[in-house]
């Protein structure tokens, strides 16, 4: 339960903040071209480095874990909200303009609708690097599964460690069909 409130709880926060962006982004191409090079700064930098400012910023627990996580999981969320609204064809765009749609109903009536498939494989995306960051963060004394497999790497006790890495795996399938179901409409 630790484990996956600090997942949840990222997840909400990089979706809070990487959506409007991503829509900006796909609205105007100054915006991507000022997020494009931040959001490959984030995602090529190694998942150990976020802990750093987290710690020293907020010291050790839950808190400065969902923080790194924040940082390592929002960019997916930016970048396929910016792709999917960026795929909408042309001609539909065009003719909810020739109907007469504002900017505010071509967004939210045809662009952000059509887009719901791409923006939910980054909600996907970003729950995925969320729980792959829980391990990583249990060495700034995150709570739960990843706090579990630290120690039995640390003690070399590989029944805890495969205990451990497949409670994180039935988290990730279960989460990831939860996200699909919705994705289709169907949960």
């Amino acid at each position: 339960m630790q484990t996956l409130s600090i997942v949840i709880v990222a997840t909400f926060v990089s979706l809070v903040v990487g959506v409007p962006i991503g829509i900006f982004s796909a609205l105007n191409n100054h915006v991507q071209n000022t997020v494009r090079p931040v959001l490959d700064f984030m995602q090529t930098l190694p998942s150990f480095v976020y802990l750093i400012p987290a710690v020293l910023l907020f010291g050790l627990g839950g808190v400065p874990a969902v923080i790194a996580t924040f940082i390592f999981a929002a960019p997916p969320a930016v970048r396929m909200t910016n792709l999917g609204i960026r795929s909408v064809s042309k001609e539909v765009v065009e003719a909810s303009r020739a109907f007469g749609s504002t900017k505010s109903q071509l967004l939210f009536k045809v662009q952000l609708p059509l887009a719901v498939p791409s923006i939910m494989a980054g909600v996907n995306q970003t729950i995925m690097l969320s729980l792959s960051m829980a391990v990583i963060a249990s060495m700034i004394g995150a709570p739960g599964l990843g706090a579990s497999v630290l120690t039995a790497i640390s003690r070399v006790n590989i029944g805890l460690g495969l205990v451990s890495g497949l409670g994180i795996v039935v988290l990730a399938i279960v989460l990831d069909r939860i996200t699909q179901g919705l994705g289709q409409g169907k949960a």
